[in-house]
Order: C-alpha cells, then sequence, then structure tokens
C-alpha cells in the first residue's frame, strides 16, 4: 500500500478556521483524516503539509512512526511551530488510515481503552457568546444576568465543569479585563482586571454550586508578578484551574508555589523536548497537550511522560471535530486523563461535515468505536464552508 496524495482544507469554524488533512492511498477507498488547526497562521500550515507531501507521497501510510521522524529530522533547523502543526495533520491521518486496514480503532492500536467515556468541560463557556453570539446564532452574553442564565443551561445539559475568559460586562463598569490580541506587552494584573475574574468566575461559582469544575484561560496575557495576583485573587473561588502561559519553566513554578490555586499550561510547548523541563520542575499540576499540534506520534509519548512526573492531562481541543476524535483516541488509553476540552458553542455546521457525528451523554463524550479515529468528513460539506476572516481569534 502506497500514499497516492494529500490534500488540505481551509473551512470555515465560526470563530476560527478548521485545517483539515486528506491523505489517500492507493487502495480504493482508503483514505485518512487528520486535523492541524492554527488560529492565526492556517495558510502557511497547509503550505507546510503540501511541501512535506513531496516527501511522503509513494510510502507506506503504515509507518506513521517512521515518517514522524523523518520529517522531524527534516525539520530540524525549525522544530516545533508551523512544521509540528503541519506534521501533526499527516501524523494523525496514517493513524486513521492504519485503524481502518487493521479494522480497529486507533484507541486499540495504542494499547487498548481504559474508558468508555470521557468527562467534558464547556470550552469557552460565555467568552464566545460575548464575542461571537450574533455569527453564530446564540444569546449573547453582555450581563452577569446574562452569565446566570448560561450556567442554568450548563447544568441543565448535564455539564460537570466548565472554562471561561475574561471579557467585558456591560453592568460591572468598574470591572476592565485586559483584552489585548498582543497579550498585553506589560503583562501586569491591574486591580480593574481582578475585579473582571472576580466578577465572571464569582457568578459562575454562585450559579453553578461548589461541585462544578470552573477554569479560567489567560493564556500568555501575564507575566509572572501578574499571574501571581490573579492567582490569588481567585483562590476562594477553588477553581478546577487557572490556565497561565509562560516560556520559562522557573517562572511558572514560581507562580504555582505562590498559590493554592491549581495550574493548568501546555497548550502552547511541542514535543517531549518543549514538555520535559516544566515537568521536570513540577512546575504544573496539570498539562494540556495540543494534538493537532503534537500529533498521535509524539501526543501519546508526552501524555506518558507527564505520567511518570504524576502529573493529569486535559488536552488542548478548541479545534475541529476531528481533533476531538484525535483527542479522545488518545485520553481513552492514558491513566492519567483528567478531562476533555469541547466547544459546546462550535459552528452549526459541526456536524454535518461527518459521517458520523460523536455522541454526547450527560456532560461525557462516547468513545468511537468505528475503525480509525472514528469517523470521515464529507469533502462536498467541507467545501460549502470555506474559511474567512477571524478578526477575534485568539
Amino acid at each position: 500500500m502506497k500514499i497516492t496524495a494529500i490534500k488540505t482544507f481551509l473551512v470555515d469554524g465560526g470563530f476560527r478556521p478548521w485545517t483539515f488533512v486528506k491523505v489517500e492511498t492507493d487502495q480504493p477507498g482508503l483514505v485518512g483524516w487528520g486535523d492541524c488547526t492554527d488560529w492565526g497562521s492556517p495558510g502557511p500550515v497547509a503550505a507546510t503539509v503540501e511541501r512535506y507531501s513531496e516527501w511522503v507521497i509513494g510510502r507506506d501510510p503504515m509507518q506513521a512512526e517512521a515518517i514522524w521522524w523523518d520529517l522531524a529530522a527534516a525539520s530540524v533547523r525549525h522544530i516545533g511551530g508551523i512544521a509540528y502543526k503541519a506534521m501533526s495533520g499527516i501524523d494523525s491521518a496514517l493513524w486513521d488510515i492504519r485503524g481502518k486496514e487493521l479494522g480497529v480503532p486507533v484507541w486499540q492500536l495504542l494499547g487498548g481503552k481504559m474508558r468508555d467515556r470521557l468527562r467534558l468541560y464547556w470550552s469557552h463557556c460565555g467568552s464566545v457568546r460575548a464575542a461571537h453570539a450574533q455569527t453564530l446564532g446564540l444569546p449573547p452574553v453582555e450581563t452577569t444576568d446574562d452569565l446566570r442564565r448560561l450556567a442554568d443551561e450548563v447544568l441543565e445539559r448535564g455539564y460537570t465543569a466548565i472554562k471561561t475568559n475574561l471579557f467585558p460586562l456591560a453592568d460591572r463598569a468598574d470591572a476592565q479585563p485586559v483584552l489585548n490580541r498582543f497579550w498585553n506587552r506589560a503583562g501586569d494584573c491591574p486591580p480593574a482586571t481582578i475585579r473582571s475574574a472576580e466578577a465572571i468566575v464569582g457568578t459562575f461559582r454562585e450559579a453553578l454550586g461548589s461541585d462544578v469544575g470552573i477554569a479560567l484561560d489567560v493564556a500568555f496575557t501575564f507575566k509572572l508578578g501578574g499571574a501571581i495576583k490573579l492567582a490569588q485573587a481567585l483562590e476562594p473561588y477553588n477553581l478546577m484551574w487557572l490556565e497561565t502561559e509562560t516560556l520559562d519553566p522557573d517562572a511558572l513554578r514560581t507562580i504555582r508555589e505562590a498559590t493554592m490555586t491549581t495550574i493548568c499550561h501546555g497548550e502552547s510547548l511541542f514535543g517531549t523536548h518543549g514538555y520535559r523541563p516544566f515537568l521536570e520542575r513540577h512546575a504544573q499540576d496539570v498539562i494540556m497537550p495540543d494534538f493537532a499540534w503534537n500529533g498521535i506520534t509524539l501526543g501519546k509519548k508526552i501524555c506518558d511522560l507527564a505520567h511518570a512526573y504524576d502529573v493529569l492531562v486535559a488536552p488542548h481541543n478548541c479545534h475541529s471535530p476531528i481533533n476531538t476524535l484525535v483527542s479522545a483516541n488518545v485520553c481513552a488509553t492514558i491513566p492519567n486523563f483528567y478531562i476533555h476540552e469541547l466547544d459546546v458553542d462550535d459552528a452549526p455546521w459541526r456536524d454535518d461535515l461527518m459521517t458520523h457525528p460523536f455522541t454526547i451523554e450527560e456532560g461525557h463524550l462516547l468513545l468511537p468505536t468505528r475503525p480509525g479515529l472514528g469517523s470521515d468528513l464529507i469533502e462536498a460539506e467541507l467545501l460549502k464552508h470555506p474559511a474567512g476572516h477571524y478578526p477575534h481569534a485568539r
């Protein structure tokens, strides 16, 4: 069996673009699908996939591990970033082909499942509706009363955890978050921003009760001192985690040691070499590897490395439905799985793209049992939704 073609599709994901990879083989009907979504640079990632296809076409698609490391060697001068994202789209598609050829789900190839259901958290809860309600046909979130109504919806739909972000509330003029698409070059967390976080998290905590997990994602917004201020201010709310990022493992460890708030990070790291210094310093409680940026081949290794350091895994998964399936197949097989991310307020055409949409019951994703990743994409449906411009993507 040989790879005969590799194609990319840039698809409208509602509030971000989705980047899909299709790997075709010389076996009639046998194709694989992957995801290498990059919110900021989808074009360069797709172009890199096309470049790498020159080195992959003609090879045996069952050699996912060998192809990964050959592409890694070819990318040694630009490890991580766009290179690893392009490699990951190809890699996931190769695992999809392997499962289909052998007639088993990908999770079976990774050692077998440890669970049939994956607990989900509602990602961007409130923040998507604050910024994109009109685009997605959703009720807007503009006030704390809107947050309370959203919390009722979370409970009604059976979710036991959410993740939110900082955004303005019209009825809290005293609470102004730091909002800067360049991640606030100063990096401090002023009092008004702390009040914004307390308003959002406090409203959710009051409405959801003490048992529902609440995470706050601030990404790279704050430098070390600002992140400590925010983490300490949020201690009374017993967060599931504060998601704060830095490329300095010692800085992250300093943040963790300065607060009782659980610390999560890692969505912007690549490869075991990227995660190792953070794990060695026990700089976090939870890591969130992105399998659209680390592939299945390397993603499983990162999870196993985290297990060796007693760290939980909650994958970064605010991309396409294919990446949801990729993440589910990996997380089904690891002992240190914590919880799985899902954008509940997603593009309304998400399921239309899939031959077999995944199933969610009471806030849990049911593990797919079909061969490969669990679903194919419908090419004609992808072409109905070309990617556009996303001024608020972050």
